[in-house]
């Protein structure tokens, strides 16, 4: 079947991710070099593309990094080479969803075209940078980088994880990419590993998975603290002190 043939005959739709929770917060515009800076190399794009006649994909990818000549490389989603050529045709456009996870966290969102799709040496997709963005804060406070093994715990799942950051109001882990994931929306406890007589035996952070990203290192999670663990954070920053670029605990 040629190309022009598939694409009169193809129809359904692809949705390959499940609905995520609703972002909250202030959105404003701020030009693409900006926005584009906070989102790390290998960071998870979910794209959102509606061909001519109304057919929809939605899937996620990563992204590879920026082109001097204002272009940006992703990876091709892993679909089958079917798909890709229906629905990643030159010049069809589509909404990007990205989240910055630095400072105070952030989720980016643009609008872009397909300029070109690379299967050799490397696959790779080819997308216009638009001369703005937008931009919607997350978190009222930042978070810290931390290096902690804890323990996180669901109503049926325990796993051994990684604190990665910490603010008063969230924090990111990591697990094993092996790992039974959690689902976003989950509600999960976290403890992080201490002597037994520390305090933060006492002080679990709990909340609700609002993201997920993987990679072949780790699956990592942002978390929602709820009332009582902000204050299990405040108390967790005092037993703490700041080394080189991290902050320590102190036992």
């Amino acid at each position: 079947m040629s190309r022009a043939e598939n694409y009169i005959t193809k129809y359904e739709d692809r949705i390959d991710i499940s609905n995520e929770l609703p972002v909250a917060g202030i959105e404003s515009t701020i030009n693409s070099s900006d926005a584009i800076d906070m989102v790390s190399h290998s960071s998870e794009f979910i794209i959102d593309l509606v061909t001519p006649i109304g057919t929809r994909y939605i899937g996620k990818t990563k992204f590879i990094g920026r082109h001097s000549d204002n272009f940006l490389l992703l990876e091709l989603p892993q679909i089958p080479n079917d798909d890709l050529d229906y629905f990643f045709q030159e010049g069809f456009s589509m909404d990007i969803k990205a989240v910055s996870t630095k400072g105070e966290g952030a989720v980016i969102r643009f609008r872009c075209q397909v300029i070109n799709v690379m299967l050799k040496p490397i696959a790779m997709l080819m997308v216009s940078l638009p001369s703005s963005m937008k931009i919607t804060q997350l978190r009222e406070d930042p978070r810290y980088d931390v290096n902690l093994r804890a323990q996180m715990f669901t109503e049926y799942l325990k796993l051994e994880c990684q604190l990665r950051d910490l603010s008063k109001g969230g924090c990111r882990f990591t697990t094993s990419p092996l790992a039974k994931p959690v689902e976003i929306g989950q509600r999960v406890s976290i403890r992080i590993i201490a002597p037994k007589k520390s305090v933060l035996q006492a002080l679990p952070l709990s909340g609700v998975v609002c993201n997920l990203q993987c990679s072949m290192h780790y699956a990592k999670y942002g978390v929602k603290f709820d009332e009582e663990s902000r204050i299990h954070a405040k108390t967790l920053f005092r037993q703490m002190k700041f080394d080189v670029n991290k902050l320590e605990l102190k036992f």
